[in-house]
């Protein structure tokens, strides 16, 4: 704004200074055209006919104004009262237009001087008588004459002053105004968002669930608030899953600690047989082993989440790899009079890593193994979607609501609320399906309906350019036949 004020007052103050200083100008003009009006030749005789009693700016004593006329030839022809025997400047100008020049008065003071050469005006003589023979006198020549009409700019120079004097005060008292203004109206301002940020300020990480209130804020910041409300809501939600996650592992760890202290506990109570002593190994490496498959399922939670884990891509073929992850849980399930149903194209890929992907079918297997009611089936489908392969893996003998599907992916979730099988079922798996799919750059869900578990992949299906993989050999499996070449298949 100051800027813009010191650019208004300049050019306020450039139009005031050229319309006062050319209305000064055509003063001195107009009262030099009117002298010269005066001025008149009768042959070679120049008269001037100035009344200084009409014009009285010539004879007063105080700040007088000053004019004198001459000849080419340097002859006086007529000086204002107020010069008295003095002489103004002589300055050289351009016939018949006048010149401006700033000039010291004969009193001292600053003026200004319009010089004017003009040709006076010719007076014919009246005719007289002539006798017979008499020749007719010649024209009179006009003799230029020079004018300069002095006048001080004491009162221009002030009235000049005296606007810029105003153009300053009022620019810098606008400013002034507008800073008092301006610095009221931002602390009326900012006065919301401090108390928005004492507010945050005051919020802990036990005070999370803290609403800011939102109606109290001008419309202005209120969408901050709700952002920052919405943004408290998550953070307290994650606070809340890494404590429950804290708690839900000590739990997790805790079972099958005390599960192998004690199992060791009663080996060396007293002396045993080798028999026995094997037993319990045994039981103690299955312990182990569990907690081994906890910890490293975190562990590949972990790197997931913090970017630490490299992807490979190449194209594999899906019902291969079903086939690969299903053999080891097919004697389980065959003595559980489990039946599989696999409809997985053979030609069905999709580009993704072979390792990762195997992770992931081998938990949704195991999954689906575990939980089929004896005597239940297992349904896999495949089939390609726009631009991605799709499968599905079904178990009967579901005992959730349909409605408890949105837990499945949560970490240490299980159906089971008195964790009956604590230290069997970590409730690692469909996280870490959810997560490495992410990671795979597709997409997991799952549905519960008519006690069925469906879990379903969408993986980026490999692009067809008619070059075909070659075939990986796989060696015989001792858990059952080898799944022959068709649409529908059952071990």
């Amino acid at each position: 704004m100051a800027a813009l004020l010191a650019v208004f007052g300049l050019l306020v103050n450039w139009a005031a200074h050229r319309a006062l200083d050319g209305g000064f100008n055509e003063s001195l003009a107009t009262a030099a055209r009117m002298i010269a009006a005066s001025v008149k030749q009768e042959r070679d005789k120049i008269e001037v006919e100035v009344d200084d009693q009409e014009m009285p700016e010539f004879r007063r004593t105080k700040r007088p104004d000053y004019f004198e006329l001459w000849t080419a030839d340097g002859a006086v022809l007529k000086r204002s009262v107020s010069l008295g025997q003095c002489d103004l400047e002589r300055i050289d100008a351009t016939p018949g237009k006048p010149v401006f020049h700033a000039v010291t008065l004969p009193d001292g003071r600053a003026g200004r001087a319009a010089v004017l050469i003009f040709a006076p005006g010719v007076e014919d003589e009246e005719e007289k008588p002539r006798e017979s023979g008499q020749p007719q006198p010649p024209p009179a020549t006009p003799r230029p004459v020079t004018l300069i009409v002095a006048r001080g700019t004491a009162d221009l120079d002030s009235s000049l002053a005296l606007l810029r004097w105003l153009l300053v005060g009022a620019a810098g008292g606008t400013i002034a105004l507008t800073l008092v203004v301006a610095a009221i109206v931002v602390r009326q301002g900012l006065r919301p968002l401090d108390s928005l940020a004492a507010r945050i300020a005051a919020i802990r990480e036990n005070t999370l669930s803290a609403v800011i209130p939102v109606d109290e804020m001008p419309r202005e910041i209120a969408p901050i608030g709700r952002r920052l409300n919405d943004l408290l809501k998550r953070l307290d939600e994650a606070f809340r899953r890494e404590r429950a996650f804290a708690a839900d592992a000590a739990h997790e760890l805790r079972t099958p600690l005390a599960g192998l202290r004690a199992t060791l506990e009663v080996a060396l109570s007293r002396p045993r047989k080798t028999d026995e002593y094997e037993e319990s190994f045994r039981d103690s490496l299955t312990i182990v082993q569990r907690m081994q498959s906890m910890v490293d399922s975190l562990l590949v939670l972990a790197r997931i989440e913090n970017d630490q884990m490299t992807l490979r891509r190449e194209p594999v073929r899906l019902a291969e790899a079903v086939e690969s992850c299903w053999r080891p849980l097919a004697d389980a399930a065959r003595d559980r009079g489990i039946r599989l149903t696999c409809r997985v194209p053979d030609d069905l890929e999709c580009l993704t890593d072979r390792e990762k992907l195997a992770m992931v079918l081998a938990n949704l297997l195991a999954n689906a193994a575990e939980y089929a009611d004896d005597g239940g089936r297992i349904d896999i489908t495949g089939r390609e979607e726009a631009g991605a392969a799709g499968l599905e893996i079904s178990n009967t003998g579901c005992r959730l609501a349909a409605d408890e599907a949105r837990h499945a992916f949560e970490r240490f979730w299980r159906g089971d609320a008195a964790r009956a099988d604590t230290g069997v079922h970590c409730g690692l798996g469909l996280a870490l399906v959810q997560r490495m799919t992410a990671f795979l750059g597709g997409t997991a869900a799952v549905r519960i309906a008519g006690g069925v578990f469906t879990a379903s992949l969408s993986l980026p299906a490999a692009p067809r350019d008619g070059a075909s993989l070659p075939a990986s050999p796989e060696p015989a499996s001792p858990a059952g036949p080898a799944i022959e070449p068709v649409e529908r298949r059952f071990i």
